[in-house]
């Protein structure tokens, strides 16, 4: 007994095996865009969709519906992501980079306005909850539809878009 399926014979198991590599295979650029945008690194996230990976593969027999392996991978790759940020503490470290002014502003004084307007832009984007973060960077970032962001978070394309609305005045508020 495998999970929740019972195989007959050793043919069964392989003919599942081969459909679900087939789908974990497919499904691979995609966990790749949640990893990278959860984690902000493409090593974390290769890192991240590995462990997924070999995780759902030992799980694989207890997936009951080939068709929600989609959905299945999208929430074991989120859940590592996870894991992996809060084994390297992550959460709070602001690249270097990211808090140094401009090489090629002229003004100081504009310098250190854009700099404090970052610095707040930035403070308030990381207070976001971390799926409002996955949406704004599916959305900015990759460029993603409505319809597909909600497809990936299992929820409706008028909920991504009233997360989308709540975060523009959030972020517009933290630069007032």
């Amino acid at each position: 007994m495998w999970g929740r399926w019972q195989m007959s014979d050793e043919s069964s198991d392989e003919n599942y095996d081969a459909d679900f590599t087939a789908s974990m295979i497919r499904f691979r650029p995609g966990a790749l865009v949640i990893a990278r945008a959860i984690t902000g690194d493409r090593y974390d996230a290769e890192d991240a969709v590995q462990a997924a990976y070999l995780r759902a593969w030992r799980k694989r027999h207890q997936l009951s519906d080939l068709d929600a392996v989609g959905h299945w991978l999208a929430t074991i790759v989120r859940r590592e992501c996870y894991a992996l940020l809060r084994a390297k503490k992550k959460w709070a470290e602001v690249p270097r980079e990211s808090r140094e002014p401009r090489a090629n502003a002229c003004d100081p004084a504009e310098v250190v306005t854009a700099g404090e307007a970052l610095s707040r832009l930035r403070r308030a984007f990381s207070r976001l909850p971390s799926t409002d973060q996955l949406v704004w960077h599916l959305k900015v970032h990759e460029h993603f539809r409505h319809r597909e962001i909600a497809t990936i978070l299992h929820s409706s394309e008028g909920a991504v878009g009233a997360r989308l609305h709540r975060m523009r005045t959030t972020l517009r508020e933290a630069l007032a």
